[in-house]
């Protein structure tokens, strides 16, 4: 059940992708949401406070931001539905919502575009309550790790599509600055990009986020010892070893691995994981080698 093959409603559908791949719909088909169901739950602020002496007021240590549970509610088939069929239906519902996974929710809107929230985990067991088997009412609730909502596309095979991709060109060997596209092919030419043959230079990277993205490093050998560094921030992030030819290393900084041709290079890396910051990021990367191709970023916009 790829986003092609959904029916848009006048409504907010939420499609359900387990860590697994399985594919779950709610809001359409036999599981029809409630009129009084609503997305988009709001996190909780947590401020830590120091009480101000022999003065009024507060003074603001610290805020962070904390998950609210998000629940689902609807129906499951009609009044038209054979009870044989809701039975079905029922069962489907718990053979998908099970302990020990995680879940991607996808919200699509009624124009088709899609936005997404990450790492969804069951608060509230999966519930269908019924007595006559008409149009028996279900529930499922999820919290999540990640607070932020993020953008979604795919492609036709259902393979999630970034909407931010640059390649950063290496200031060690001819320096092109760097390129970003969005999912439609568009290019823009970076701010204070370097063109010219040798000498190395910094690309700028334009994110277009509410907040800090975490973005996918991803390198196509060969290179040995590559770093990355965002001048705005400071950060400078480093994999110490030799990618070769036929190798890609493949660094996501919001989970937190590394793989080489998919196995786990975790220890091989430090310095501080690498984010960029709304606005626009200069971003220097270096490798020990020459004949170093370019390196990508790639990310989702948070949104929300």
């Amino acid at each position: 059940m790829n986003l092609d093959d959904i029916t848009r409603k006048c409504y907010i559908l939420a499609l359900f992708i387990r860590d697994d791949g399985e594919r779950f719909l709610l809001g359409d088909g036999a599981y029809d949401f409630k009129e009084d169901q609503m997305h988009f739950i709001g996190n909780i602020f947590n401020n830590d406070v120091v009480e101000v002496q022999g003065n009024d007021g507060l003074l603001l240590a610290g805020q962070v931001r904390r998950p609210s549970s998000q629940s689902f509610d609807g129906y499951i088939g009609d009044a038209t539905v054979a009870k044989s069929d809701i039975e079905s239906y029922r069962r489907n519902f718990f053979a998908f919502f099970r302990k020990n996974y995680y879940y991607t929710v996808v919200y699509i809107f009624q124009d088709g575009t899609a936005i997404q929230r990450k790492r969804g985990f069951i608060v509230d067991a999966p519930e269908v309550k019924e007595l006559f088997q008409l149009f028996p009412e279900y529930h499922i609730a999820l919290n999540f790790e990640d607070t932020n909502y993020y953008d979604y596309q795919e492609n036709s095979e259902g393979q999630e599509i970034y909407s931010k991709t640059v390649n950063v060109y290496p200031a060690t060997g001819p320096t092109r600055g760097g390129l970003i596209w969005d999912s439609v092919g568009v290019v823009w030419d970076n701010i204070g990009a370097t063109w010219e043959e040798g000498g190395g230079g910094t690309s700028t990277v334009l994110v277009e986020s509410i907040d800090n993205v975490y973005p996918i490093w991803e390198i196509n050998g060969p290179a040995v010892n590559p770093e990355i560094e965002n001048v705005e921030t400071g950060i400078i992030f480093k994999y110490t070893g030799s990618i070769n030819a036929s190798q890609t290393l493949t660094i996501d900084t919001l989970a937190k691995t590394a793989s080489l041709n998919g196995v786990n290079v975790l220890n091989n890396l430090s310095g501080s994981w690498l984010y960029l910051e709304p606005g626009n990021n200069r971003i220097v990367y270096t490798t020990e080698n020459a004949g170093a191709l370019p390196s990508t970023l790639k990310w989702q916009e948070v949104v929300g």
